[in-house]
């Protein structure tokens, strides 16, 4: 049986406290962004949005002939569409991050910034790809 070292788990503790804080970081960040797209889907397209809202998985089909009519994809597509070219129109880009997810919002920028921050001394810390919440490479196949 073999016990991991005391440096081992305070290097465990250190970069999953790490990797916790860049996840809430960027959490608040894209709930920030959802604040703004939803507002700018509203003023274009509310009715169909708060449709298509309510025709979520967990919800039932309506019926034939019931009281609310099937939600248009194609529109609601459309309406998304229109959303990002008004947001791309209408705000200055504030932030990109590592991943490419752009922030419009002064607030989601910062936080972005912040969760890059903290992604970059996840890795200065070289902490492996599992403590840093990524997926450990493909090992190859074997011969």
């Amino acid at each position: 049986m073999v016990l991991a070292s005391p440096a081992l788990a305070l290097e465990v503790s250190r970069c999953r406290a790490l990797r916790e804080q860049r996840e809430a970081l960027a959490s608040e960040a894209m709930g920030a962004e959802l604040i703004l797209v939803r507002q700018v889907r509203e003023r274009i397209c509310g009715q169909l949005t708060r449709q298509a809202d309510r025709a979520n998985a967990n919800e039932r089909p309506p019926a034939a002939g019931g009281g609310e009519p099937a939600t248009d994809y194609e529109a609601l597509i459309h309406c998304r569409q229109q959303s990002e070219q008004v947001l791309k129109d209408s705000q200055p880009l504030r932030y990109r991050n590592r991943l490419g997810f752009t922030f419009y919002t002064p607030s989601g920028a910062s936080l972005a910034r912040r969760a890059d921050e903290v992604q970059r001394s996840l890795l200065a810390e070289a902490c492996p790809a599992w403590l840093r919440g990524e997926p450990e490479p493909a090992s190859p196949p074997p011969r």
